[in-house]
């Protein structure tokens, strides 16, 4: 039996953005294979303005207010080395210069 989007996301809507946020995941994870770094530098494309994103739903998340950042995506992110701070990834972009 195939699974419908209605059996784990709200809306349709819920469930495009989170095949989103997997597809650049996997982006990200492409990133960090060949620089070695999660630290995508804000002016790289869509990749760095998810990256930023990602940062910014985390803060929210702790400051409490409305978030699309999940457990799930936090542990996924860690997974991989992501640093929440923006000061350790500066270190590796101009390591990377």
């Amino acid at each position: 039996e195939k699974s419908n989007w209605r059996d784990h996301y709200n809306s349709q809507r819920q469930y495009i953005e989170a095949e989103q946020w997997f597809v650049r995941f996997e982006e990200l994870k492409l990133y960090k294979a060949q620089h070695g770094h999660c630290g995508v530098p804000r002016s790289a494309g869509m990749l760095g303005t998810w990256v930023h994103t990602q940062r910014t739903q985390h803060r929210w998340l702790q400051e409490g207010k409305r978030s699309s950042m999940t457990d799930e995506r936090i542990q996924k992110l860690e997974s991989i080395g992501f640093k929440w701070s923006m000061i350790s990834d500066k270190m590796h972009e101009q390591e990377d210069a």
